[in-house]
């Protein structure tokens, strides 16, 4: 990889054929392979790193306190209105409803609440992760799980929740808490009270373009076999697995909260899997297993593929030949990742693990998969670290 510019077109095209690509299948993998991530390594990300905290953060170190004094769903159910409605087809419609999440009317002690299975079970704290300090929500009982999605996605509407899905990252989540201080805030500036006309002025035009001040992210997790994988086959005790599956999805959520915060995007692709997945096997276990890896995608069969692996939700458009190459790139960048040494071991500084995974997302699936990554990852890793230390880029 050349890091004053990319890995060319040419290159891509080599890989692509020695793993057996050409013609129409090979068109197919170079457009999958564009990466929005090389210009992590031209853009100043590294002088970002370590992320500094959303402004929500403060906010939420509050709601974790009191909800280990109060219990998770009455603190969150008095700052999202969501929670003080059950899941129910057609709901969103509602006109109390649409008062309460669009204009934060409503009395948390009145309404109906979500009704959960095992509310105590729930488990609020805030994570410093690779992208800077984040809320995680834990369910652990699965129905309760599934309730959360819905409400805090899908506007309270049973839609359905696949059972395999067992973490989401919820963003665009009004809080209406932060709204009012922002209020409070903006009244004691301009000398006193103001009148409901002005104050929707005021949201219109300044509060609403700055959806960093009203809006909260957070991640939802729950404690299944990760991947649906058993823990037999991850050579574990089923309770020791339940434990890594909920350590593997947390670190997970947090490398695309990273993508979040960096590029604005959360993508459904395999390099975003492959290294999210590296995150959390590293978090869980210390180190990188790329046999459990393939498993989680569906390659540890190869050259078949099970039907059920995640592989097959982050191929996009590819056709069944250009899968197979696909497949067979993913396999080789694991075994790459697996001889990747770790600095400064599973618990380097959420500084040193954000410089890794952008470092990874910036040198994209066929980077991981070369010959040279060994090479690649060094040159581009000290970029970023330059970068971070105010010493430039590296040449």
């Amino acid at each position: 990889m050349d890091l004053d510019g990319s890995a060319t077109t040419a290159a891509r095209r080599e890989l692509m054929r020695e793993l057996g690509a050409e013609g129409a299948v090979l068109d197919e993998l170079l457009a999958y392979l564009e990466n929005p991530y090389e210009a992590f390594l031209f853009e100043g990300k590294g002088e970002l790193l370590p992320l500094k905290g959303e402004p929500q953060v403060p906010f939420w170190r509050r709601y974790a306190a009191e909800a280990a004094r109060d219990g998770v769903l009455p603190a969150l159910r008095r700052r999202f209105p969501q929670l003080s409605f059950p899941i129910d087809e057609g709901i969103s419609r509602d006109p109390t409803y649409r008062a309460a999440t669009r204009r934060g009317e409503w009395d948390p002690e009145k309404q109906n609440g979500l009704v959960l299975e095992e509310p105590e079970s729930l488990a609020l704290s805030l994570d410093d992760g690779p992208a800077g300090p984040v809320p995680v929500l834990v369910a652990p009982h699965r129905p309760d799980f599934v309730a959360l999605v819905r409400a805090l996605t899908c506007r309270n509407e049973p839609e359905a929740v696949p059972p395999a899905m067992g973490a989401c990252l919820v963003k665009g989540l009004a809080d209406w808490e932060r709204v009012a201080a922002y209020r409070r805030d903006w009244e004691s500036a301009r000398g006193g009270p103001s009148s409901e006309a002005e104050w929707a002025a005021e949201m219109a035009t300044a509060l609403a373009p700055r959806k960093e001040l009203w809006q909260d992210r957070l991640i939802l997790l729950s404690d299944g076999p990760y991947s649906a994988v058993p823990a037999a086959e991850a050579d574990l005790p089923v309770e020791e697995w339940r434990r890594s599956s909920l350590a593997i999805r947390r670190a997970h959520e947090s490398f695309h909260y990273l993508t979040l915060r960096l590029a604005g995007t959360i993508r459904s692709h395999l390099l975003d899997e492959l290294v999210a997945d590296y995150a959390g096997l590293v978090a869980a276990f210390g180190r990188y297993d790329a046999r459990l890896a393939l498993r989680f995608l569906g390659l540890d069969r190869l050259p078949e593929l099970r039907p059920e692996g995640r592989i097959v939700v982050y191929r996009g458009d590819l056709g069944e030949g250009a899968l197979a190459v696909l497949a067979r790139l993913v396999e080789r960048a694991a075994g790459n990742l697996a001889a990747l040494p770790l600095e400064g071991g599973a618990e380097a500084a959420p500084a040193q693990r954000s410089r890794t995974l952008v470092t990874l997302a910036a040198l994209g699936l066929d980077g991981i998969a070369g010959a040279d990554f060994r090479v690649d990852f060094g040159a581009a890793r000290a970029r970023l670290a330059a970068a971070a230390a105010g010493e430039g880029a590296a040449p």
